[in-house]
């Protein structure tokens, strides 16, 4: 408890959380006026799949820059050194650090999505079981970039380095992957279609989002081809949780492999 109101302070005082809600709300309720014009039936549905398309691109930077600072501030300050020396093991404290990391960002955003709910509910017809469904996504979709942003933090020296890092990570998440997919997409046959299926879903952005659409009933996995039978071999919450544990897992992981990452500043 103590780490998650040590997170909670410094968090608060510091302007990235604030800055990165800020953007998110702001870009937000531009989406909720026009989904005014939207079709009644599939309205709501729509709109919080477009919130999720925009969030695609803006929550994994400002997830990784809190999470990684907020470890790399702890090098930078020295009380990291202070923990260990004293009661704490690396591997307590990368566990005790990530959640709060983790409980202090994903509530932060969170409780900003609950105040958008309020503009919803007035211009929308607000469905409360697919908003939930929305949070849950949004949740995971935290959970998985704050503990990258956690091992970012662990092995960078310099804030330099954890800047170039945290937007080389992003790039390549957000923008080369899908590069890398449309590249090889053309070799793609019925032989190794369920090898690419793999490789595909274990992208979490696409999961995610596939996983939101089908749950908004925006995407429907009855009456498909043969190819899409074979590409979608499981069910979307499997390839979901499969996401959910095996990234953060990877990364805490390799926060604590990487224990000697530099105590430097700049």
């Amino acid at each position: 408890m103590s780490y998650i109101w040590k997170e909670g302070l410094e968090q608060a005082r510091g302007k990235g959380l604030w800055l990165g809600i800020g953007v998110i709300m702001l870009t937000s309720i531009f989406l909720i006026a026009e989904a005014r014009a939207f079709p009644a039936d599939f309205g709501f549905e729509a709109l919080l799949l477009s919130l999720f398309d925009t969030n695609m691109y803006i929550l994994p930077i400002f997830a990784m820059f809190l999470s990684s600072f907020s470890i790399y501030q702890e090098k930078e300050l020295k009380t990291v050194m202070i923990l260990l020396t004293k009661k704490e093991s690396q591997g307590t404290f990368v566990l005790k650090k990530s959640l709060a990391i983790q409980f202090t960002i994903i509530t932060a955003f969170i409780a900003a999505y609950f105040i958008l709910a309020l503009f919803m509910k007035a211009f929308l017809s607000f469905h409360i079981v697919s908003f939930l469904h929305f949070l849950l996504v949004i949740s995971l979709f935290l959970w998985i970039f704050n503990q990258i942003g956690i091992f970012l933090g662990t092995i960078c020296k310099t804030k330099m380095q954890l800047v170039g890092a945290n937007i080389l990570t992003w790039f390549f998440v957000v923008f080369l992957l899908d590069l890398m997919f449309l590249y090889f997409l053309p070799a793609v046959t019925f032989d190794n279609l369920r090898l690419f299926s793999w490789v595909y879903f274990l992208d979490p952005i696409h999961t995610l989002r596939l996983y939101l659409e089908s749950s908004l009933g925006l995407f429907t996995t009855t009456n498909m081809s043969r190819m899409m039978d074979k590409f979608m071999f499981m069910d979307m919450w499997i390839f979901l949780l499969m996401n959910t544990i095996l990234w953060p897992s990877l990364f805490f992981i390799l926060s604590i492999s990487f224990r000697n990452g530099g105590q430097s500043n700049d």
